[in-house]
């Protein structure tokens, strides 16, 4: 028999103490996310984050339909074990209204899901195409009556939509979202652009908001920002002293000129 020193003993015994309480401590965490994975969902809380538009273009159900969908059962009553989380955000993710999504199960057993969804810059009504919504990433959303969203108007001889021409960055269509983001950075703009039509020559006319005369921009992708620069000058230089109503035409197509066609006086 090996005989082992008392203080070594004590030693080893205190070693010992202490594996037994880890592998006591790890069993009740196992058993602990057993028992958790097996319960049941207890509630689905979903939050769809609005932007200042407060567009809604997807409700709470309209998530739960999706989910419905392509996993065959709703989330509420099913075993924790069963929800994948990243399976759940990358369907609806999916869905062309839908950005991002964030979804986790908290302590309670409540399934949460964070829904942002994607912002209509432009819709656009094509003359041979449907009419549909662009984000700024160029990314289509299908036009719905549902919700209405509130954006600039693209119309006229635009080109039906294809993904390669934000990829290769040419074609009208391409030309109208990057002249709409253009816009989008004039706050008076933002709100005084209501459309954007595209003649068959591929040059533009901008349809204001206040004033009953047309802004002929020219073609689509020469100088856009000296040409939008010039149009706030002359609506805050020009317009106040003459008044919004004298005026027939506002001509941006000349490089550096604002040229203004009077209304003619019955």
């Amino acid at each position: 028999m090996i005989k082992i020193h008392p203080k070594k003993r004590k030693w080893l015994m205190k070693r010992l103490l202490w594996v037994g309480l880890l592998l006591l401590i790890l069993i009740i965490v196992w058993g602990g996310i057993e028992l958790r994975n097996k319960s049941l969902v207890s509630q689905l809380k979903i939050e769809i984050v609005q932007d200042e538009d407060k567009d809604k273009f997807v409700g709470s159900e309209e998530v739960k339909g999706i989910l419905f969908k392509n996993f065959g059962h709703y989330i509420e009553g099913q075993v924790i074990e069963r929800i994948n989380v990243k399976s759940v955000e990358s369907v609806l993710e999916q869905d062309p209204y839908i950005k991002d999504a964030e979804v986790y199960i908290d302590a309670r057993n409540q399934v949460n899901i964070k829904i942002v969804q994607r912002k209509p810059l432009i819709r656009v009504m094509d003359l041979v195409d449907e009419t549909y919504y662009l984000d700024e990433g160029g990314k289509k959303m299908p036009f719905t009556t549902r919700y209405v969203s509130r954006t600039l108007v693209a119309s006229g001889d635009i080109g039906m939509y294809n993904d390669t021409l934000f990829q290769k960055k040419e074609g009208r269509l391409y030309q109208v979202l990057e002249l709409a983001k253009e816009i989008q950075k004039h706050p008076f703009l933002k709100v005084q652009i209501g459309q954007i039509n595209v003649e068959y020559n591929g040059e533009a006319i901008l349809v204001p908001i206040l004033g009953n005369h047309l802004i002929e921009f020219g073609y689509l992708n020469e100088n856009v920002a000296d040409k939008l620069f010039n149009l706030m000058v002359f609506y805050e230089k020009g317009l106040p002293y003459e008044g919004w109503e004298k005026y027939k035409s506002i001509s941006l197509a000349f490089k550096g000129q604002v040229v203004a066609k009077r209304k003619q006086v019955k």
